[in-house]
């Protein structure tokens, strides 16, 4: 798969980091983990903070965004957070739990006074037009790429690192899928790119640490592109970007529109 890709933060592990990746990673990783029911939030503040608007936590985003919790469901090992500051609504049914993608682009728009803005992306997700859809992301001067997500369908957290490289030189994906398949979908944070000679990974930042790195996993973009179908991501860029992530969604063959 050509890159395209002529500049970007190459760090020692080969991932080449979206504008502002290497940062957005960081902040994500130093708020770990998220809030028993508040993945979005969780994605959401890592955005903001990583703008640089500090001062926010995990449940003014969910309030903004309008977030219901609902029953906690963990990956193993997890124990939860629930140190909650605000009087969030609960609900038993987990399927009236959650956060409406519109929810959060507006939290997004509203905690920041309007200094970004959040630009839903939807369509027929393949390798390619997910992969088109990133590099055409490149020249924003920072990027958080909030993504909503089937997390049954990707690669197991803890792949072995030979396995990656091996799909890497031949484009076919390790075996292991993920153990943890989070009811209802899951929010996680696409923040990187490595390129082989046959297969693509992407750097996803997740909201556990027990899920790979602490927190970072490199999965196949074969995976998460089916993770994302019918579904889709949030692009979160400075307000005067807009017009930017609209164009890129446009030549990758995606629209700039809510799907929830």
């Amino acid at each position: 798969m050509s890159s395209g890709i002529d500049g970007g933060q190459l760090d020692l592990s080969g991932v080449r980091w979206l504008p502002g990746g290497a940062r957005l990673a960081a902040v994500a990783q130093a708020e770990l983990p998220q809030k028993d029911g508040l993945a979005a939030a969780f994605c959401g503040l890592a955005a903001l903070r990583a703008a640089g608007l500090d001062g926010l936590d995990q449940d003014a985003v969910a309030a903004a965004a309008g977030t219901v919790r609902g029953p906690a469901v963990h990956p193993r090992g997890e124990t939860g957070r629930r140190d909650f500051r605000l009087p969030l609504p609960v609900v038993d049914d987990p399927a009236a739990a959650g956060t409406r993608v519109s929810g959060l682009a507006s939290a997004v728009g509203s905690l920041s006074r309007g200094t970004l803005t959040a630009v839903p992306v939807t369509g027929e997700w393949t390798t390619g037009s997910l992969f088109d859809l990133l590099v055409g992301l490149w020249d924003v001067p920072r990027v958080a790429v909030v993504a909503r997500i089937d997390g049954a369908e990707l690669g197991a957290h803890d792949t072995p690192e030979r396995a990656l490289l091996d799909y890497l030189d031949t484009g076919v994906p390790p075996l292991w899928t993920s153990r943890w398949r989070p009811p209802g979908g899951h929010f996680v944070l696409l923040a990187g790119i490595r390129i082989g000679a046959e297969g693509t990974l992407l750097s996803v930042v997740d909201t556990y640490p027990s899920l790979g790195d602490n927190g970072i996993h490199d999965q196949p973009v074969e995976w998460v592109t089916a993770a994302l179908a019918g579904l889709g991501v949030l692009v979160v860029v400075d307000a005067d970007q807009d017009g930017v992530v609209r164009e890129a969604a446009r030549v990758a063959g995606l629209t700039p529109s809510f799907w929830d």
